[in-house]
């Protein structure tokens, strides 16, 4: 593999422009072991060949020390074929006289050389004296590195007279340039988790970054995954990556290793503690050097963090178990004198029993109980584990289903959960959200008694959740369910809300989401807005997918500018946490945003990396909907086969009886129009918007009303459209509802006032279809559309104006085809035969018949394999 210098081209062209005549003495490049310092000099001696001013490189170690009378070894003229290399004093007066022989007669700067020297830090007092003659006496600039730290003799500090060296401190690479080197270096996509594991590793550091690359390579733990590059499992508990930090971790005084094995236990240690134990002077020297970090804890004390994750792994592995018990007594007794945590704390809690002290039952699941309602998931089921009967195993279940081990949890659960309320609503979330299993999660439903399912919120929560996706919504007119779903802290006194503090999480979700399916995404918006609905902090599957409906409600509700900055912090945050199911539903909605913006060309990256990335322990619903937003993406982009091999997968996953295939057809109708098959794509987005409006699910009936009006214009549709987009709460579906009337119409000066409206909101491929829908056109207009798809990155709708047929021979005249005409081509060209035209259709094999002659008479065709080019319908 070949590792280009990326991110370094402020360093270049600092060091290039301070080794151009008249300059001062030259440069030293300081810097960490491994940071590049010897790459960036190559890379800058490459460019600096153009000046035609020599080069003379040499390198200093421990053994220079003892040349006689200049401790630099290898001098070369570099450019120059491979000679002999020169040592010591002697050598480097040939090798300077030679570099100026070979010098261009016409170069302006003839006479000047450049001394290159690596790691001057070992070169002796002496030696360092005559490089400093040699720039006061000679036309010589130097270029030297020297590891960061290093106390080097005062000629380099100021080298005699000539004014200092400028120093360039070289500093790791940042998480962004690990990512375009990854993507350079492996020839391909990489998942920003992978590259922020990466990154986090090797602290930026290229060498490191590069064994690790090495080691993931060659284990396999580093492969690509549908073109995307993706390392699975936890690389900082891989025995040979710690091989990477056991120099550094060698460099620690015993107190300084001790200190970090009470840090690295715990994970987060709060500073008073930490110091009480191994001193405050030992921990603000360990900070100074960023080995370890002060940040907040959750009650808002400093605590104590290490930097560097895969330090913390390299050092718990090397840790006995006698070791271990010794250290979490001492944290246990520090803690008892600093009060800090305290002695009920979960923590504490966990500490005492590592260490071996006696604890009630009891107050372990208390704390495990109180660990997993503040977040802390992985402390709830260390502490779950020690609880040995059906308490204990009931709790590590609910913290298994925290971490998205849906599986785990559930056979925790199902053989020690009991029939509470709050447990049998947790597995029925659990059954479908995670598992997939409608039918178990129905009937685990039906096990609660109808007197606690008439009371209890968790139930109530659970309910919904299974109601938004195993059943339609009660028809338009009936009594319908109170808005609001019950969520702790805001019930009133006779329903407290849910029990269970995931159950909760999982409440603000489903919440958001009823209210954007039933056309109320701009309420839902501004409840996000309000802070009445909040990411839940628990379970990181439920975060995703709030952050997930926030975005996708600012996006429904017109506020698309607001939304893609938004996206951006979600998936950072997601990335920062480690969470590969979050990062997978903010890629999905990133792609999203990018597809209402009418950019799929730029959607398809984080659409893929989202693809990649997800796996079991992504909510079941958010699966659906991704994998159908990557086939649309895909067929947008003219990989209409791809497309349809990736709704075929989808379509396999979905049980029956799931209002999911409805949302699967209505991603193959937007898949059937962006591969040239519009007449077939609006039937079938008219029958599912009948669908969704008659069953009350008004935002996806709008979607599919709108689709519908664009691509077959009707007074009559437009006139649904518009009803259904009264009935909601969406700025953005009365521009819809416009639009529709506006192609109905062919209203040209409404439909270049829409255009404009929408492009001022950021949904720029919706301005460009009502721009090409203009009537005449023009000069301005034509202008208008080039810039508009420019800003689409070249992409344009896909659904072109009615087939122009062939002329008749008899008449001369020019005929169309009829929609249902049309419908039954695309049909006929796709390969189905008559009677499976007749039953996709509702209509008679004859009728079929009849509508192909018609059509093949006015398309001047005589068969059906003329069919696909007569209509330009891609393969």
């Amino acid at each position: 593999m070949k590792w280009p210098v990326i991110g370094r081209e402020e360093e270049t062209q600092r060091i290039l422009s301070a080794l151009q005549p008249p300059s001062g003495p030259g440069v030293l490049i300081t810097g960490e072991p491994g940071v590049g310092k010897t790459r960036l000099v190559d890379h800058v001696l490459d460019r600096h060949a153009r000046t035609g001013i020599p080069v003379v490189r040499g390198a200093a170690t421990e053994a220079t020390r003892y040349i006689s009378g200049l401790g630099i070894a290898g001098l070369r003229v570099v450019g120059r074929p491979p000679a002999a290399a020169f040592h010591g004093l002697s050598g480097l007066s040939r090798v300077l006289d030679e570099a100026r022989r070979h010098a261009s007669d016409g170069c302006p700067t003839l006479g000047r050389v450049v001394l290159c020297i690596d790691d001057v830090d070992h070169i002796d007092a002496a030696s360092a004296a005559v490089v400093g003659d040699l720039v006061r006496t000679t036309r010589v600039t130097l270029l030297l590195t020297a590891r960061a730290g290093a106390r080097l003799d005062r000629p380099f500090a100021d080298v005699c007279g000539q004014g200092p060296l400028m120093v360039l401190r070289l500093a790791n690479l940042s998480r962004t340039v690990v990512l375009r080197l990854l993507t350079r270096v492996l020839r391909g996509p990489v998942d920003g988790l992978t590259a922020d594991v990466l990154w986090r590793i090797s602290r930026g550091n290229p060498l490191l970054l590069r064994r690790a690359v090495g080691i993931g390579l060659d284990t396999g733990d580093l492969s690509p995954e549908r073109g995307v590059w993706s390392w699975r499992g936890a690389p900082g508990r891989h025995p040979l990556l710690h091989g990477l930090v056991a120099a550094d971790l060698a460099t620690f005084s015993p107190v300084e290793s001790e200190a970090l094995e009470y840090v690295a236990l715990t994970g987060l240690l709060p500073r008073v503690t930490a110091e009480r134990l191994a001193g405050s002077s030992t921990i603000g020297e360990l900070a100074d050097r960023a080995v370890v970090a002060i940040t907040s804890s959750h009650a808002g004390a400093d605590a104590v963090v290490m930097s560097h994750e895969l330090q913390r792994e390299a050092l718990l592995a090397r840790l006995g178990l006698l070791r271990r018990r010794q250290r979490y007594r001492e944290l246990v007794a520090a803690a008892a004198e600093t009060g800090v945590p305290a002695r009920d704390d979960p923590a504490t809690v966990l500490w005492r029993l590592e260490a071996g002290l006696d604890v009630p039952a009891s107050q372990v699941v208390v704390a495990s109980r109180l660990a997993l309602a503040s977040g802390d998931s992985a402390l709830a089921e260390n502490l779950a584990r020690h609880v040995h009967d059906a308490p204990g195993a009931a709790l590590r279940g609910q913290a298994l289903i925290a971490q998205g081990r849906a599986a785990e949890g559930e056979r925790l659960l199902a053989e020690h959960g009991g029939d509470l309320a709050e447990t049998v609503a947790l597995r029925s979330l659990n059954l479908f959200w995670g598992l997939d299993r409608p039918t178990q999660a129905q009937e685990e439903m039906a096990r609660a008694r109808p007197s606690e399912a008439a009371r209890s919120a968790d139930l109530r929560v659970a309910d919904l959740g299974l109601g938004l996706f195993t059943r339609p919504a009660p028809p338009a007119g009936a009594a319908q369910p109170p808005e609001s779903v019950p969520i702790a802290g805001t019930a009133p006194v006779m329903d407290q809300g849910p029990v269970n503090p995931l159950v909760a999480d999982a409440a603000t979700v489903l919440r958001a989401y009823r209210l954007t399916f039933r056309g109320r995404p701009a309420q839902a918006a501004e409840d996000f807005d309000r802070g009445s609905l909040r990411l839940p902090a628990r379970w990181p599957a439920m975060r995703g997918s709030a952050a997930a409906c926030h975005v996708n409600a600012l996006v429904l509700a017109g506020r698309l500018r607001e939304a893609a900055p938004l996206v951006e912090t979600y998936y950072e945050e997601a990335v920062g946490r480690a969470e590969p199911c979050e990062v997978a539903i903010a890629g999905h909605i990133r792609g999203h945003c990018r597809m209402w913006e009418g950019r799929p060309r730029r959607a398809l990256a984080p659409l893929r990396e989202a693809r990649t990335l997800v796996d079991e322990h992504t909510p079941f619903p958010l699966r659906i909907f991704l994998a159908c937003e990557y086939a649309v993406c895909l067929a947008a982009l003219g990989r209409a086969q791809e497309a349809l091999e990736e709704l075929g997968q989808v379509r396999a996953l979905i049980p029956d009886g799931l209002s999911l295939h409805e949302r699967l057809e209505f991603s193959r109708a937007r898949l059937l129009a962006y591969s040239g098959r519009p007449a077939h794509a609006a039937e079938l987005a008219n029958r599912l918007a009948d669908r969704y409006l008659c069953e009350s699910r008004l935002t996806t009936g709008v979607e599919c009303a709108y689709y519908h009006v664009r691509l077959r214009p009707s007074r009559r549709a437009a006139a649904r459209l518009r009803e259904a987009a009264d009935a909601c709460d969406s700025p953005l579906f009365q521009l819809f509802a416009e639009h529709g009337e506006a192609l109905a119409t062919r209203d040209g000066p409404a439909l270049r006032g829409l255009a404009e409206r929408f492009a001022g909101l950021g949904y720029t491929g919706l301005a460009l279809e009502a721009v090409r829908a203009l009537p005449g056109g023009g000069h301005a207009a034509r202008r208008y559309l080039d810039d508009l798809a420019d800003r689409c990155d070249g992409h344009l709708p896909p659904w072109p104006p009615p087939v122009s047929p062939r002329r008749s021979s008899s008449s001369g005249n020019v005929q169309a085809l009829t929609s249902r005409e049309r419908e039954t081509c695309e049909l006929a060209a796709a390969g189905l035969s008559n009677s499976a035209i007749a039953a996709n259709l509702g209509v008679s094999v004859r009728t079929v018949t009849n509508l192909l002659d018609r059509a093949y008479h006015k398309l001047g065709v005589r068969s059906r394999r003329q069919l696909a080019d007569a209509l330009s319908l891609s393969p």
